[in-house]
């Protein structure tokens, strides 16, 4: 039994943002017609060290194959030089059940995610947007600039984090990038001075308390939270839920039982969580997005594992027409 094993350079090597865009669409609409099954996302947590490890499956109908990534958070890799977060991939054959691809998750993580705030923004920016703001400067911020700038004319990256030696570094990695990605990328020290002058903030932190506050919003402004993912944590506070007349998850099996951005606002009597939609209803046309330009519109992202399996798919077949990849021979052939 043959499997193919590839790293992140292979990855990065077929797959680039402006074609996952157009596969989370592909995505969404799987999930839209009921073609995909979601096992149920598991998570297991470490005290010593602290610690979780996150498990998404996911199959497709008729023979689609199937997939699953596991996706490792240690909060105090620093202490130890490593990266706080890893992930991999396993994909199997949905004829046989046999093991097929192995490949680095970390880079299809982060390139789903922006590319997924991407497809949002078709359908919940104003078209002339051009001034977007990043709240927090980790791995996952720098695919959300890229993202955005292919479907929008963004002129000006704003920059806010925490820590400036972080806010800075980012700065300089998107200045590298090129392609659409504007050259005015600037830090700001200001959270409520960057969201105030952006048309698009994306919140990208792992905060369990609010970096972005509905008061500094400027009307017309699209708002996305990619990053928190615990029912107790929230990146926006009530007041931007409130102030948001179009909200949309990419989830609502998980969005709606994990997403504190959500959670909170609705145990505080804010929201009915039945009425809000899925990207999929957008991209099914079953729902609408923006409709006036002085709507402000939230998107909340927690990754869904058809964005995974999907995506992984693509580079997996990709790689293989090019010949991309380690091929290992795993035995397991016998009965």
């Amino acid at each position: 039994m043959k499997l193919r094993i590839l790293t992140e350079a292979d990855c990065r090597s077929v797959l680039d943002m402006t074609d996952a865009i157009d596969i989370q669409g592909e995505a969404f609409t799987l999930l839209a017609q009921g073609r995909s099954i979601d096992g149920l996302r598991s998570f297991a947590t470490s005290d010593t060290p602290p610690g979780v490890a996150i498990f998404n499956p996911c199959f497709l109908r008729d023979g689609g194959g199937y997939g699953v990534k596991v996706v490792s958070d240690f909060y105090d890799n620093a202490k130890r030089g490593v990266p706080r977060m890893s992930a991999l991939v396993a994909l199997f054959s949905g004829e046989t059940g046999a093991p097929q691809t192995v490949m680095e998750g970390g880079y299809l993580t982060d390139l789903r995610t922006g590319a997924g705030t991407g497809l949002a923004a078709r359908y919940l920016a104003r078209r002339d947007s051009s001034v977007l703001t990043i709240v927090g400067a980790g791995r996952v911020a720098a695919n959300q600039v890229e993202a955005l700038a292919a479907v929008l004319d963004i002129k000006t990256v704003l920059i806010s984090s925490r820590t400036r030696s972080r806010g800075d570094a980012l700065v300089e990695r998107l200045l590298a990038v090129g392609g659409r990605v504007p050259s005015d990328i600037r830090y700001v020290e200001s959270a409520a001075e960057a969201v105030g002058a952006a048309d698009v903030v994306v919140a990208a932190t792992t905060s369990e308390k609010p970096v972005v506050q509905g008061a500094w919003l400027k009307p017309g402004t699209f708002v996305a939270s990619v990053g928190a993912y615990e029912p107790t944590s929230r990146e926006v506070d009530s007041e931007t839920i409130k102030r948001a007349t179009c909200r949309v998850i990419d989830s609502r099996n998980d969005c709606l039982s994990h997403a504190g951005d959500f959670v909170i606002p609705s145990q505080e009597g804010l929201i009915d969580l039945a009425s809000i939609p899925e990207i999929a209803d957008l991209v099914g046309g079953r729902a609408e997005g923006r409709k006036s330009k002085d709507e402000i519109t939230f998107y909340k992202s927690i990754g869904v594992p058809i964005q995974d399996l999907v995506t992984a798919q693509h580079i997996e077949r990709r790689a293989s027409e090019k010949g991309i990849g380690l091929m290992v021979d795993i035995g397991g052939d016998h009965d």
